[in-house]
């Protein structure tokens, strides 16, 4: 593969980057279109995803789906019954001990399903104890009206991956898997470089402990040469691997596909391709941020060398629904331990059931969480408003410590990282530099497995878009 980086492609691409806003784009499940108007309502109430319910608002969206007499995807979250408790309970027990445990309680939400006369598309047994099914109207009736149900999210949600900004195209070829993938490679791939944001947080100290990093995002590209990666442990919620995906061909074709797109497509077909362009392949980067291998090619992470989990949730679009996410959050709960650290990158309308998966889940393991790229106050958005002594939601800023304009803000905010032009790993055993709060959340992740906890902190942002500059965590 080669790189493009003619003066008339560049040219192409940002003649056609700037008009276009980002789009959201579905799941590769069937999940329910709500119109604009139910989008923003549930962006702005999430009443219904706890038991204390807008019966007004409930009634109205209710009636939006009988009136189309329609399917919708739904959250089933089912009364504790102790089965949490007991989960909990067991936190020091073996991984085996624990991973049955969560196994037991996810057949007892899939026979309870069944019971209901719903079929689980996904079970949840550790984080949430609960499933998620597709209903019709007469179903969904039948299910809020169980005594076992303790509340129902009646339209599953979409979360994404952050629009991200694209940098410099630095996008080369690392040696290929049979020259040593997960192992450091050889000689052929692009001299390594130690990125800015790992100097800003002290990292790049050769990792010698036994902790792992869960990436809850689109994969990560299991054969890369510079990643430990644990393909073993790592799994996909969506269909496909748990690779990177990479759905739309390569860079380099895409980047020609904008430009004829810029001339002859359909505009709706342009921005679902542009979209995926901007946002598709960020679990590889991410996964290198926190520990690419110090090997004599590429990049180096906050910590060398340490395993890395893919948990992918998104599809290679980078899109996926709330479903999916709280079932990788799910998993990680159930098989993460003290050691390890969890990253999710991605963001959507806030969501209390995505929420409080992640609280539960984090007494399970330290949860990092982007805050988002809106320049607006994250408590908006889901997970980054999930709030506990375990999570730590990250803004960014740039090199010299200056806020970065896209990031998110607010009291939910804990830590600032390095997310502008952050140079990394990448999908197909390359590397590039992109930016957002998606690439300052892993700096953070990877200062927590390195064993900074609680984390150090060095100085604070400059001109913080809240009246709490936050502090720059560092090892």
């Amino acid at each position: 593969q080669t790189t493009m980086k003619s003066s008339f492609a560049a040219v192409a691409l940002a003649a056609v980057l700037l008009p276009v806003p980002a789009v959201s784009v579905s799941s590769d499940s069937d999940v329910y279109h709500r119109s604009e108007a139910e989008e923003a309502a549930t962006n702005n109430n999430q009443a219904e995803e706890s038991p204390a319910v807008s019966s007004q608002q409930n009634l109205r969206r209710r009636a939006n789906v009988f009136n189309n007499n329609a399917n919708v995807d739904i959250i089933v979250v089912l009364k504790d019954d102790g089965r949490r408790r007991k989960l909990n309970g067991i936190g020091q027990a073996t991984a085996a001990e624990r991973k049955a445990a969560a196994e037991e309680n996810k057949a007892a939400a899939a026979e309870a399903a069944q019971s209901m006369g719903a079929t689980a598309r996904l079970t949840y047994g550790s984080a949430l104890y609960g499933f998620a099914t597709n209903a019709p109207p007469g179903l969904l009736k039948k299910i809020e009206a169980d005594p076992r149900v303790a509340y129902v999210v009646e339209q599953d949600g979409i979360v994404q991956l952050d629009p991200m900004e694209m940098g410099e195209d630095r996008r080369q070829l690392a040696p290929p898997p049979g020259k040593g993938p997960n192992k450091g490679g050889g000689g052929d791939g692009p001299a390594q470089t130690i990125p800015w944001g790992i100097t800003r947080v002290n990292g790049g100290i050769l990792y010698s402990g036994g902790g792992k990093a869960y990436v809850i995002d689109s994969g990560i590209d299991l054969d890369h040469p510079d990643l430990n990666v644990d393909a073993g442990n790592s799994a996909s919620f969506v269909k496909g691997t748990a690779d990177d995906q990479n759905g739309h061909g390569t860079y380099d074709s895409l980047l020609t596909h904008v430009f004829c797109c810029a001339v002859t497509c359909h505009s709706h077909h342009f921005k679902l391709h542009l979209h995926a362009l901007t946002i598709q392949i960020q679990g590889t980067h991410v996964a290198g941020t926190i520990a690419a291998i110090d090997n004599a090619i590429g990049v180096v992470g906050v910590a060398p060398g340490a395993a890395v989990v893919s948990v992918r949730v998104l599809d290679r679009r980078g899109s996926g629904a709330y479903s999916g996410v709280i079932a990788g959050v799910d998993y990680v709960a159930s098989n993460c331990g003290s050691s390890d650290v969890a990253n999710m990158s991605l963001g959507g309308g806030k969501s209390n059931t995505l929420n409080n998966a992640v609280i539960n889940a984090s007494t399970k393991c330290p949860f990092v969480l982007a805050a988002g790229n809106e320049s607006s106050d994250a408590g908006n958005s889901s997970p980054a408003s999930a709030e506990g002594p375990n999570i730590y939601t990250v803004s960014a800023f740039s090199n010299g410590d200056n806020w970065a304009s896209f990031s998110n803000y607010g009291s939910v905010v804990d830590y600032a990282g390095p997310g502008v032009s952050i140079y990394s790993t990448w999908k197909d055993q390359g590397y590039r530099s992109i930016s957002g709060t998606s690439m300052a959340a892993p700096h953070i992740a990877g200062v927590l497995l390195a064993g900074s906890t609680p984390i150090t902190t060095d100085g604070t942002v400059n001109g913080d878009k809240d009246s709490t500059p936050d502090p720059i965590g560092v090892l």
